[in-house]
């Protein structure tokens, strides 16, 4: 794949902007994702239960039934980075871990039998960013940057659809190369530990997957919101 030659560049850069003065920083990172996913659209959900954009137009309500919103599902977020600055300019790599920890589940409606339907979305990933920016410092303490790039990205989607007569799951297992943009901002507390905070925008989606039955895209798409606490080296 084309992007595949974005991701050497940026190593290359990387490995050359160890060998001269810089500073580097190692991080660790907790946050949130408040969509993962996407739409959770699937071919079965489309040709049964008449839901072609998945959870944007699964849930229905009928009066007297015990429906429940299908909420939108949030991530947990767990990562680590390692940045580089030269001049203002940073090169960074890093790793992310998400989970789903809510939402993802209710009860629905098929509007072919008027039965109650119990839904289930899940999705677990993870990513591998690699980024480069500017990285501007603020009164000797503050520091602000800004960049892009690309990741690697990898995940599974399953999902669950069950009623008095229906009985279907499938999972999904992917990868792509998507595109990623971020912002955020630390703060020196001594010469050698920062805390921050980052927005990471990634989007990309899998092939096409087929489960049987089924078949969908792993949609990697997202905000991952984080923060971070960082050890600053020269080298």
């Amino acid at each position: 794949m084309k992007n595949f030659k974005y991701i050497i560049i940026l190593i290359i850069i990387l490995c050359t902007a160890v060998s001269y003065a810089a500073e580097v920083s190692i991080s660790a990172r907790l946050g949130y994702s408040p969509a993962v996913g996407g739409s959770m659209s699937s071919g079965w959900q489309t040709e049964n239960l008449g839901a072609p954009d998945g959870i944007n137009s699964i849930n229905r309500s009928q009066s007297g039934t015990g429906v429940s919103t299908v909420e939108v599902p949030v991530g947990a977020i767990a990562g680590a980075d390692l940045r580089i600055i030269k001049d203002s300019i940073y090169y960074k790599a890093g790793i992310e871990y998400v989970h789903i920890i809510s939402g993802g589940k209710g009860k629905t409606i098929d509007p072919a039998t008027a039965e109650i339907v119990e839904v289930t979305y899940n999705q677990w990933s993870f990513d591998v960013p690699l980024t480069a920016g500017v990285a501007l410092l603020f009164w000797g303490e503050s520091r602000i940057y800004l960049g892009g790039g690309v990741a690697f990205a990898y995940g599974t989607y399953s999902n669950s659809f069950k009623s008095a007569t229906l009985d279907h799951s499938a999972s999904f297992t992917g990868y792509a190369i998507p595109l990623v943009a971020e912002i955020g901002c630390e703060y020196m507390l001594n010469e050698r530990v920062s805390a921050g905070c980052d927005i990471k925008y990634i989007h990309g989606t899998s092939p096409i997957i087929n489960d049987g039955t089924d078949y969908a895209r792993v949609d990697f798409t997202g905000f991952h919101i984080t923060a971070s606490a960082a050890l600053h080296f020269n080298i």
